[in-house]
């Protein structure tokens, strides 16, 4: 009688959970403290999420937790009530990459969430906070029977170090994934003490009587470890600092990851990290064949975007700001996160000069599950000049392009046009080349100060041709944005008596090439020097301005001074590019010839040729010394002052006339032709010597070339 009674008991304990199967596919639970924001000591706030496949059973409006702390003996129960109204998983995008109902995605989850609050007084380090029920539902191919399986899941709390709050999780607990997509699934928690987590998979698991969570028993060819079929080039791996799993699935199948986040607090007074608490949850992860057509399109903008209008080439345009610096990308279906390069390099921008424009970071704006529906392009410069910039996608520096949310790739090279045209372009002219005194190119440049934003300037290229503007070189680049001139110290006077040079400057702001100044080229005169009375001369038409008239110099040299001339014009202004230059019967020396042009519209600016030199310098007349006169003379032999020497005397040629006289005005000497070589020794004409005393003299030089 006994035995048929305790059958009769399992039956009635058994029966129950088959015939209110609710068919559960996912959830959390997880706690937070209280007690200081409500005033009782020891509260907790309990949540458990749950998601059941909506053929099942409902779940109710109440929910009990269990709590267990054997080394406090203490076990209650916690009732936790609905905190809103049942939802579908759809409304958190569950469907986003498969279609719902089609093979591998026949589930129809609902969400349920439950709060509760319980005291807990007694300092214990082993709470654990359960939740369990039958059963899960049939069809769940990593776990075998699945439909006879149950469900359970649990925190844990360690509360001998303080109060304590388990990690959060953020994200979705769902996962439904279509085959061939590389998976980032982001097990996102919250941990809202400071203490240090990590990341574990565990067994899924079902309740034991009187042994808490055990493991389910997992299908042929499924672990806890591995619970889903994964492509080689993508096994299933998760990161334990971050909570990132990442896999790529290649068979169609529905199994369940379970994972747990420890949380764990330093201990200053013995020094190591214990662990204080944990948060338990199970993922369902259902994988199908085949993909939302949206999904196998890759990372795609979206075109009803805020101001994106579709071109007729198909590319997408929005209309930017001159200056503008950030730029705006919207995508169809969400973009993971962690696919996203963060120093820019999934996008790469040209101007609409081709010029490269690099870009500084991408800012993404994640959702719970580490996804993000737009990003923010920050450039290092702003957008500077009119015309079409091309963003385009390209493989980033972390090995890929961006990923949808279904692991799906953008194609490298989707474009979106910027289109700027609102900029003032700027005005910048070449005004004037002239060569600097037989020597060196000297160029000339204008700038319209309304044009020109001098706070983005970077430098200034100039560029140089010396064969007619086949071949152009940079010469030099010159950083200074006040600076309009610059002398070319790379070429001498045998460079621009021997030919002819084009230059033009270009101007570097924001990090983009301006369009080049205008060409101008140097005056190049050349003569015919058999005979220098008649001299033929030709030079090179100026085109630094327009209809220039020329206007020949004749230069006469400075005696004494090499390439120093007094320049006079010959003959009157002209277009002409030639003259003959005639001065017969020049007397000897130094001449030479030039060319000089006026800008009628700036009359500061004027152009100078090349010269053309002919004639010897006259030798310079050798300088007048400085005349010095000594005031004491003591012939006494000693090779001192000895005879009376007048220092610079000896440079005057024409004539030295020198007179002494006494005190009495009488002449003691006198001499017309005075020598230093053989000087007044205190002696009178005849030789005889005088006395002692004070003397005057009278002095005359003369020097007529």
């Amino acid at each position: 009688m006994k035995r048929l009674l305790f059958a009769f008991l399992l039956g009635a304990l058994f029966l129950p959970f088959q015939a209110e199967a609710t068919h559960i596919l996912g959830g959390d639970i997880q706690y937070k403290y209280v007690g200081d924001s409500t005033g009782v000591t020891g509260q907790y706030r309990i949540k458990l999420v749950i998601y059941r496949e909506q053929s099942g059973a409902g779940l109710g409006t109440a929910q009990t937790v269990t709590i267990n702390a054997p080394s406090c003996n203490l076990t209650t129960n916690v009732t936790c009530s609905l905190s809103q109204p049942e939802f579908s998983a759809a409304a958190l995008g569950a469907y986003d990459c498969i279609p719902q109902g089609t093979n591998g995605s026949f589930f129809s989850p609902m969400v349920n969430i439950y709060i509760g609050y319980v005291t807990l007084t007694q300092t214990c380090n082993d709470y654990v906070m359960y939740w369990q029920l039958c059963c899960r539902p049939f069809g769940v191919t990593g776990i075998a029977n699945s439909g006879g399986t149950g469900f359970y899941f649990e925190a844990e709390l360690n509360n001998t170090l303080g109060y304590n709050s388990a990690p959060t999780f953020i994200s979705i607990p769902l996962s439904y994934i279509c085959t061939g997509g590389y998976i980032n699934y982001l097990q996102n928690a919250y941990e809202k003490d400071g203490d240090s987590i990590n990341y574990e998979l565990i067994p899924a698991r079902e309740f034991a009587w009187g042994n808490g969570g055990v493991s389910v028993g997992y299908a042929a060819g499924f672990t806890y470890l591995q619970p889903i079929h994964t492509d080689p080039a993508g096994p299933f791996t998760l990161n334990t600092q971050t909570g990132n799993i990442t896999f790529i699935a290649n068979t169609q199948e529905t199994s369940v990851i379970a994972i747990r986040v420890n949380e764990y607090r330093f201990d200053s007074t013995y020094l190591f990290w214990e662990k204080v608490g944990s948060s338990n949850r199970e993922i369902q992860v259902s994988v199908a064949a085949n993909c939302n057509p949206i999904v196998n399109q890759g990372v795609k903008l979206d075109q009803n975007a805020p101001g994106v209008t579709l071109r007729p080439d198909g590319k997408q345009q929005v209309d930017y700001k001159c200056l503008d610096s950030t730029v705006m990308l919207y995508f169809t279906l969400s973009v993971e996160c962690v696919s996203i390069s963060p120093d820019g390099s999934d996008f790469r921008l040209t101007a609409p000069n081709g010029q490269p424009i690099p870009i500084d970071k991408l800012i993404p704006f994640p959702n719970v599950n580490g996804e993000t529906d737009s990003i923010r392009v920050k450039l290092f410069k702003p957008l500077s000049m009119n015309g079409e910039y091309y963003l385009y996608s390209k493989v980033g520096n972390d090995g890929n392009t961006l990923l949808n949310k279904c692991g799906k790739a953008m194609d490298e090279f989707d474009t979106i046009v910027l289109l700027v045209n609102d900029c003032v372009n700027l005005d910048m002219q070449l005004t004037n080349v002239s060569i600097d005194e037989d020597k060196r190119p000297h160029i000339y440049w204008s700038i319209d100060p309304a044009t020109f934003p001098s706070y983005l300037f970077n430098n200034f290229r100039v560029f140089r041709s010396g064969d007619g503007g086949a071949n152009w070189n940079q010469i030099t680049s010159l950083t200074d944005s006040a600076q309009r001139d610059w002398v070319d110290i790379t070429l001498g006077a045998a460079d621009v008596d021997g030919k002819s040079y084009r230059y033009y400057v270009e101007a570097i702001i924001n990090g983009l090439q301006q369009p080049p100044t205008n060409t101008v080229k140097s005056i190049w005169l050349r003569g015919d020097m058999s005979n220098t009375s008649s001299i033929p001369t030709v030079w090179t038409n100026y085109n630094g301005w327009t209809n220039a008239m020329y206007q020949v110099e004749f230069g006469r040299g400075v005696s004494g001074q090499a390439s120093t001339y007094i320049w006079e014009d010959y003959g009157a202004p002209q277009l002409d590019t030639f003259v003959t230059v005639e001065y017969p019967n020049l007397p000897p020396g130094q001449y030479s010839i030039r060319v000089r042009t006026h800008n009628p519209t700036r009359l500061q600016d004027t152009a100078y040729s090349n010269w053309i030199e002919f004639g010897e310098p006259v030798p310079p007349i050798p300088p007048i010394d400085t005349v010095i006169v000594p005031n004491v003379v003591t012939p006494n032999g000693d090779g001192v002052n000895d005879g009376f020497r007048i220092q610079g005397a000896m440079s005057y040629t024409s004539g030295r006339y020198l007179m002494i006289m006494n005190r009495f005005g009488q002449v003691v000497y006198e001499n017309s032709a005075y020598d230093n070589a053989n000087p007044w020794k205190g002696e009178d004409n005849r030789g005889n010597k005088l006395a002692d005393g004070v003397y005057f003299y009278i002095l005359r030089l003369d020097d007529n070339p």
